[in-house]
């Protein structure tokens, strides 16, 4: 910041905030995800993670993903990307041109599969 923008300030950037330790109890991340899939045929899922990531890791999104459909009746509407980045994808060239076409194709597929309404 200081150096790229010229930015000068005396005030301290923290790169992770004092949010640890995380208070996990009560996360029904997972199954919220799954009820409303399984309530919304038309409701598609694109995780997208940079392996580097150091505050939210791939392997984490990747496990969810995994457990949110034991079934496997969900699995044609969920995708996981992997990146050789860190948080910030857009930051590495490579992984700029890749996610943006993986969201690409993404929005695609779930635009030609949505040609119904959901039933609630």
């Amino acid at each position: 910041l200081r150096e790229v923008l010229e930015y000068d300030t005396s005030l301290q950037y923290n790169v992770f905030g004092p949010v640890h330790p995380w208070n996990r109890d009560g996360d029904k991340t997972g199954e919220n995800l799954r009820s409303a899939m399984a309530q919304n045929p038309n409701l598609y899922l694109l995780v997208q993670s940079g392996y580097f990531d150091g505050g939210t890791d791939y392997f984490n999104a990747k496990y969810t993903m995994w457990n949110l459909d034991p079934s496997g009746r969900l699995q044609d509407r969920m995708t996981w990307e992997g990146y050789e980045s860190g948080h910030m994808m857009y930051l590495r060239e490579e992984d700029l041109e890749t996610s943006n076409e993986h969201i690409r194709e993404f929005v695609q597929k779930a635009l030609q599969a949505g040609t119904k309404p959901a039933k609630y």
